[in-house]
Order: C-alpha cells, then sequence, then structure tokens
C-alpha cells in the first residue's frame, strides 16, 4: 500500500466530489508468520518517498528497527527523523527479575548500534535519536507524525500497536491506523500529542553511552544479535 500524502492535503479541492473531505484514515495490518505485510510495506513506503525538508517524528516504546527500516531511512529517505525511545528506567523490563531484567541493557546496546550508523552514514544532522524519562512512569508510546515542507503542523500521523521493530513486523499481529488529514483542528491535537512526548525528553549523544548506567555487560552484547529478532 502507498500513501501519498500531497495527493491528498494538496489536491482535494481540485475535485469537487472530494472537496468537504478533510480526513482519510487507511487500516493497517501486520501479521509476519501468515505473510500479511501491509504495515511493513506502507511503512517503508513512507521512509522511502519522505523527501528533504520534510520530517517524521517516530516513537517507540521499544527501539528496535529491523534491517529494511534501517536501510530505508539511513540510505534512502531524505527527510529528517527525530526518534523517541525509552530510557532504561522507563523500560517495561526495568528492575525485573532474573534474564528480564536485562532487556533494557539489551535496548541500550541496539540504539548504541543504530546511534553508530547514523555516524557512519553521516548522518547525525539529519537523524535525532531521544531518550523519554519521567520518574516512576514506563514508556510504551508507538506512532508516527508526518510534517510536510514548510508546515508547522502534521500532514499524518500513525497510531496503532507496533514498534517498528522484528517482533511488530515478523512474529506478532499488529494494526495501525495511518491518518491523512488537512483539517486544521485534528492537525492542532495532533501536534499538542507529539510535542507532549517530547517535552520529556533528552537528546542522545555519544556521551549518553558513556554514562555508568549505559553500561552493558559482555555477555549481553554477545546475545543481543542472537536475541534482538525477539525484541
Amino acid at each position: 500500500m502507498t500513501i501519498n500524502i500531497d495527493d491528498h492535503v494538496t489536491g482535494c479541492d481540485s475535485n469537487s466530489d472530494q472537496s468537504e473531505i478533510d480526513t482519510w484514515i487507511y487500516p493497517l495490518i501486520q501479521m509476519g508468520p501468515f505473510g500479511i505485510v501491509d504495515d511493513e510495506v506502507a511503512m517503508k513506503a513512507i521512509f522511502r518517498t519522505a523527501e528533504k525538508g520534510e520530517e517524521i517524528f517516530l516513537a517507540s516504546g521499544y527501539f528496535n528497527l529491523t534491517d529494511h527500516y534501517l536501510q530505508v531511512i539511513l540510505q534512502e529517505s531524505q527527510s529528517k527523523y527525530d526518534i523517541l525511545m525509552a530510557s532504561p528506567e522507563v523500560n517495561g523490563f526495568f528492575g525485573a527479575k532474573g534474564f528480564a531484567g536485562a532487556v533494557p541493557a539489551a535496548y541500550i546496546h541496539i540504539a548504541k548500534r543504530f546511534f553508530r550508523l547514523t555516524g557512519k552514514y553521516e548522518q547525525h544532522d539529519r537523524i535525532k535519536l531521544r531518550e523519554y524519562f519521567r520518574d516512576k512512569w514506563t514508556f510504551h508510546v508507538k506512532g508516527l507524525w508526518y510534517y510536510l515542507k514548510k508546515d508547522s503542523l502534521p500532514s499524518m500521523s500513525i497510531v496503532g500497536s507496533a514498534n517498528f521493530g522484528y517482533r511488530s513486523v515478523y512474529r506478532d499481529l499488529e494494526c495501525q491506523c495511518a491518518i491523512v488529514t488537512n483539517n486544521n483542528q485534528l492537525q492542532q491535537q495532533l501536534k499538542e500529542e507529539h510535542i507532549r512526548l517530547y517535552q520529556s525528553s533528552t537528546l542522545v549523544s555519544r556521551e549518553t553511552f558513556l554514562q555508568n548506567d549505559r553500561h552493558v555487560p559482555l555477555w549481553i552484547r554477545i546475545v543481543s544479535p542472537l536475541i534482538r529478532h525477539f525484541l
């Protein structure tokens, strides 16, 4: 499925039958084990066709982009990205007993790998990574807000269950909706939602991963590539 935002947002007035329609909703289903990949196809198309001057705000409570998403975002997409993920303290597994307690460290390792890749491809100016933190909260937010060139309000938002990671794409049943709109009131609400979330975040830098609480034990670094496809 291809979602052409410009056709909806800029072209709706050209057709009299469509002139009063200002919002479109696309259901997106993903169930990889059964070959249902509507969501993955749509997301890759959105990332791939995003142009220079546009900006995508992407939130994932369990940040673990698939290699396909990484390739498109890092090497094919032209837009800016501002990605919001959970800090270790607000990860749903923080403080858990046994092996589950190591999950936040695995996500730190995955985030560090992504940060290094953005540096390898000289994309730090185009792709930003942020950590969400609120004391005594956990972070499970997932979603996307898409701003067209020179627009101060988003023209598309994606809401649903997917975290854009391996588990969402290849293992679980996920359902999302892509909302494309030029309704000013709705756009304002979507912007307020994204701003409210990002207000509780800090920008990730090289120094972030040098902090003592970002240390990843050797055994987790060894097993992370093996368990990454289950996160």
